[in-house]
């Protein structure tokens, strides 16, 4: 007799809700999705609130619908990562290059984490010299979801972060043409807060968060998992206006700051969890003269959701770009 493969699982854990997206093992397609509701907050600031309260939910829910021992993966907050550029010996081969990391993580490579998991890509090499692009990561809150997940009778496997997930189903997605030397800044804007990441030759170069201290006051979160503005359109027009001014003031420090002036923004990558998308789109190709893609839906998949799809992606091994390494003659 033939047992049934346990499907694989992607969550994300947001303020009062546990969103989820749930793929077939041998197919990769999307069999269930859906969200979790909670009277109170789970997480705050990106940290975890409640993690009994979460780990009985999840477990509940994997008992409902038979997962024990699925193999289990998440989307870490956005703004729990931080991203460096480093320069290291070159005649380091690529088994060396993390062990010397570990070795100067929190040293003479900077980290504001007190134990820091990292994931590294080298992107330039001389004989001297390799510049590899940093991804770093709280190891303490990497160990507290992973201690829910297994808490909840489930098998975690790898963790991400959202604007990395988007960037992979963007690679794949035919309708959007990424070149290596655009500079696609990903911006991801829901109620509760804001996501600006760079990227540029197929891995991020900057990113910047924002968390809204108001979002329950000015957004009311219906049982259907909508977001609705509590007040008038043209209060709406003027919050859209807002984030749109610190959005022009990214766009003139990633220019002169961290570019020297030599260039730009290429194109804007517009996604989120928000009710008046189309709003917002319009008024951002009223402002800016760059091409702004709107992802709505991918397949079956609605828009709040395409994270979690992005993740999944990672478990397929779908990206279509090869990492170069650029070497100098």
């Amino acid at each position: 007799m033939l047992f049934k493969k346990k499907p694989n699982l992607y969550f994300e854990f947001l303020e009062t809700r546990i969103r989820y997206v749930v793929t077939d093992p041998q197919s990769q397609a999307v069999i269930d999705k859906a969200e979790i509701q909670f009277e109170t907050k789970i997480i705050n600031e990106g940290k975890i609130t409640n993690p009994s309260l979460i780990q009985n939910r999840l477990h509940a829910l994997v008992t409902e619908k038979k997962w024990k021992n699925a193999k289990a993966s998440l989307l870490l907050p956005d703004d729990s990562v931080v991203i460096r550029e480093e320069i290291i010996p070159g005649q380091l081969t690529e088994a060396e290059v993390k062990d010397y990391l570990n070795l100067h993580m929190g040293q003479s490579i900077r980290s504001p984490f007190k134990e820091t998991s990292f994931h590294h890509e080298i992107v330039w090499q001389s004989e001297t010299e390799k510049k590899v692009i940093l991804m770093l990561y709280p190891t303490a809150t990497t160990r507290e979801f992973e201690a829910i997940l297994t808490g909840a009778n489930l098998d975690p496997q790898f963790a991400d972060i959202s604007s990395l997930c988007l960037y992979r189903m963007i690679e794949s997605n035919n309708d959007i043409k990424l070149a290596d030397d655009n500079h696609t800044l990903v911006f991801q804007w829901t109620p509760t807060h804001t996501t600006n990441m760079v990227f540029n030759q197929n891995l991020p170069k900057f990113a910047r968060n924002s968390r809204n201290p108001n979002v329950f006051e000015d957004w009311e979160l219906t049982a259907e998992g909508e977001w609705l503005w509590k007040k008038d359109q043209q209060s709406l027009l003027g919050e859209i206006k807002e984030t749109l001014d610190v959005l022009e003031r990214f766009l003139e420090f990633y220019r002169y700051s961290v570019l020297d002036g030599k260039n730009g923004i290429t194109e804007i990558v517009l996604a989120g969890d928000f009710s008046y998308m189309e709003e917002l789109k319009e008024n951002m190709e009223n402002r800016f003269y760059l091409p702004i893609h709107h992802i709505k839906q991918v397949e079956e998949v609605e828009s709040k959701y395409l994270p979690l799809y992005g993740l999944s992606m990672k478990q397929k091994g779908t990206n279509k770009t090869k990492r170069k390494v650029v070497k100098e003659a």
